[in-house]
């Protein structure tokens, strides 16, 4: 299967990560807590971990499925976000339709 092809489809049909495998962070060092909790759209992982000394918070957010929809970063009350899936889908499609100069973009 070709890998943008690939690419799109785990976006759109793969949870990607779970809530379940971020419980593991809170076994590592540099990681303070790592707690879940409930959003009207579903379930958010908040991790707090150390990096070069400074505090940062990730959160997770999940929908009702546990499928991962995004993540936002949050050093010293700045929330930067790292990933959406939506992005994450439109980037893959775009990438395939680069690879074949026949096909029209159409997202």
């Amino acid at each position: 299967m070709d890998k943008s092809i690939r690419k799109i489809y785990d976006m759109m049909y793969s949870p990607i990560i779970t809530p379940y495998n971020l419980l593991e962070n809170a076994k590592v060092d540099n990681y303070n807590y790592v707690k879940y909790y409930k959003s009207d759209d579903g379930l958010i992982s908040e991790m707090e971990c150390e990096i070069e000394s400074e505090k940062t918070i990730f959160y997770y957010y999940f929908d009702s499925k546990d499928f991962l929809q995004k993540i936002y970063m949050d050093v010293n009350g700045e929330k930067d976000i790292l990933f959406t899936r939506e992005d994450a889908i439109d980037d893959a499609k775009q990438e395939y339709y680069q690879k074949k100069p026949n096909c029209k973009v159409a997202i």
